[in-house]
């Protein structure tokens, strides 16, 4: 189902372009906090290292929070996997997409309370990622002669 797998393409690529957009990387809350502490070091007055802690604590707080882009890149994921069922894809790759959707989607929403726990996902993610592009270079590999990069 081409129209299904470009929904779901769409969704995970928005959930990154989302996700950029609201500087959500780990290295840019790390500048902010460096940035804050200097500012807060640099503070002469209580008011000001008062301001400086609650703006590094807003920031901390609202990264720790769910992520709407994180759980659009999993719902991508789902449905590319459900599209895969039908698809040249062996079908343990996806089921395990379908597994990784799931297990995302609930690790995302449930992110602030689950903590380390986080990292099944993570691992499952890398897994799927490393099946479907294997995959792909399978198939690209076995490619027609009129296909390739040399014709």
């Amino acid at each position: 189902n081409k129209s299904l797998a470009a929904i779901a393409a769409l969704i995970a690529i928005a959930s990154e372009v989302i996700a950029a957009a609201v500087n959500s990387s780990p290295q840019s809350l790390n500048a902010a906090l460096i940035l804050l502490s200097d500012q807060y070091a640099a503070a002469t007055a209580d008011a000001q290292r008062l301001a400086f802690a609650t703006a590094a604590e807003s920031l901390i707080a609202t990264t720790n929070a769910v992520n709407l882009a994180g759980i659009m890149l999993e719902v991508g994921i789902l449905v590319i996997s459900l599209v895969m069922l039908r698809g040249v894809f062996p079908k343990w790759v996806a089921y395990l997409g379908i597994v990784t959707g799931v297990v995302g989607i609930l690790s995302e929403a449930l992110r602030p309370v689950i903590g380390f726990a986080y990292i099944v996902f993570f691992v499952l993610e890398v897994i799927w990622l490393i099946a479907v592009g294997w995959r792909l270079y399978r198939l690209g590999s076995r490619a027609s002669p009129e296909f390739s990069p040399s014709a």
